[in-house]
């Protein structure tokens, strides 16, 4: 493991992708589409993505710091340009789902001198005909199989999820390409986190590139994920040639990463699929895919392993993450009810009374009242468990960076539906855990 700081430095541009309209020839077949307004970001973003370097983008999760997947080099500059640990895996995201199955018609890592452009759309060049004739081989060998001919290269544990929930935020556990390098995964393993994005920004500029692209978070490791494109400056400003703006992510969590492939996914020899990384997709979701999903477990909730600790196959299990400067204290309590809500506003109380300064509190429900004579207060109030999840991460920057406050006081919620992926990012952000 290692942390690089090496960075080139860049005059960073963002540019507005927000009144343009785009639209897509299929909703998951095909990544080929069409924009009607200023489109100047998507010949940017394809001009550096193409050169190798970095380009923010935003998707319905977080906004991510996305680079050419099929290139070693251009994974490291990830790594470089986050400072994040280089064996903390990256997940990699495509248009369509003629993308993702080309990956696995590519010449392994190292075996050609360029990326093949236009990956993934049915254009009329040589490299689209090319691929078509290799899918339609692989289809028409599957059936001479018995299969049915449907995307033979994808997992068929995943076909109906893949239909129920992509484009979406969830990624998969996926046989690694042979045309994925190692640094991908963070130098370790057999198998590639995949995610396909319903944000139509972060799928034209996928398409328009022409390439699978690594994207973790595009904030500076370690700190909360950025849901808007000035958090994205307010971290990598100058470490990176362009952020494209399309505004606030609508999910404001990450992707949540569901294994039904790897050794991991079975119990006894049953699979017993598991959630890697709580996150936009619900435990509850997944659990109505019915069969093998009845038996769907969590990570840390329903079991832990030593060796996934060590070498993580997703990131979100090995790090801490999403801290600000100042400490979180976060408090939880078993159960929902008025009682526990109670207890928990009153364990926040003792804690104002030990500090001082300038304090945020964020409360779920009914607020306060608190009392505090010698702390100054910066008090948000959230609806519910869901609307926690959306703005918990802008929330924390928000008090860190913008009202500059010495403490933050959080109110937990239960891990239920959105409450699981919350308490997730706020129990690795928290520096203080207390037990209503």
């Amino acid at each position: 493991m290692g942390i690089s700081t090496a960075i080139r430095s860049f005059d960073t541009k963002v540019l507005s992708a927000k009144a343009t309209q785009l639209a897509f020839s299929s909703p998951l077949e095909d990544g080929a589409f069409t924009a009607h307004g200023d489109d100047t970001w998507v010949s940017e973003s394809r001009e550096q993505l193409r050169a190798n370097r970095c380009v923010a983008i935003p998707t319905e999760t977080v906004y991510g710091l996305a680079a050419n997947a099929l290139d070693a080099q251009a994974a490291r500059s990830i790594f470089e340009t986050k400072g994040r640990p280089s064996d903390n895996p990256l997940i990699v995201h495509v248009s369509s789902i003629r993308m993702l199955r080309s990956l696995y018609h590519l010449p392994a890592h190292g075996d050609r001198q360029i990326a093949m452009p236009f990956l993934g759309t049915n254009n009329a060049a040589l490299e689209g005909q090319h691929l078509h004739t290799l899918l339609s081989d692989a289809e028409e060998a599957d059936r001479r199989q018995g299969g049915d001919g449907v995307w033979p290269e994808i997992p068929r544990v995943y076909h109906d999820v893949i239909r129920r929930f992509w484009p979406g935020a969830l990624t998969l556990i996926m046989p690694r390409p042979a045309c994925i390098p190692m640094e991908v995964l963070g130098g370790h393993g057999s198998t590639v986190a995949v995610r396909f994005p319903s944000h139509p920004v972060a799928r034209a500029v996928i398409s328009a590139c022409g390439l699978p692209l690594a994207a973790p978070s595009a904030n500076a490791s370690g700190r909360p994920s950025p849901t808007l494109a000035q958090h994205v400056l307010h971290d990598l400003d100058g470490r990176l040639p362009l952020i494209v703006d399309a505004g606030a992510c609508d999910v404001g969590v990450e992707s949540t990463v569901l294994d039904a492939y790897s050794a991991n996914a079975y119990v006894s020899d049953t699979l017993s699929p598991c959630i890697l990384r709580p996150g936009g997709v619900t435990y509850e979701d997944l659990r109505l895919m019915g069969g093998a999903f009845e038996r769907l477990r969590v990570y840390r909730r329903d079991f832990t392993s030593a060796e996934m600790e060590a070498n993580p196959t997703t990131p979100g299990m090995k790090y801490r993450h999403y801290s600000p400067n100042a400490p979180v204290f976060l408090y939880y309590c078993s159960g929902s009810t008025g009682d526990a809500a109670a207890n928990q506003l009153d364990q926040m109380q003792q804690t104002l009374g030990r500090l001082s300064g300038k304090v945020g509190i964020v409360t779920v429900g009914n607020p306060g009242p608190f009392k505090a004579p010698a702390v100054e207060l910066v008090e948000i109030a959230v609806a519910d468990a869901k609307e926690l999840a959306h703005r918990i991460f802008a929330l924390l920057r928000r008090l860190d960076e913008v009202d500059r406050v010495d403490a933050i006081l959080v109110q937990g919620v239960d891990d239920a539906n959105e409450g699981l992926a919350v308490m997730n990012r706020l129990g690795k952000a928290a520096s203080h855990h207390i037990s209503c």
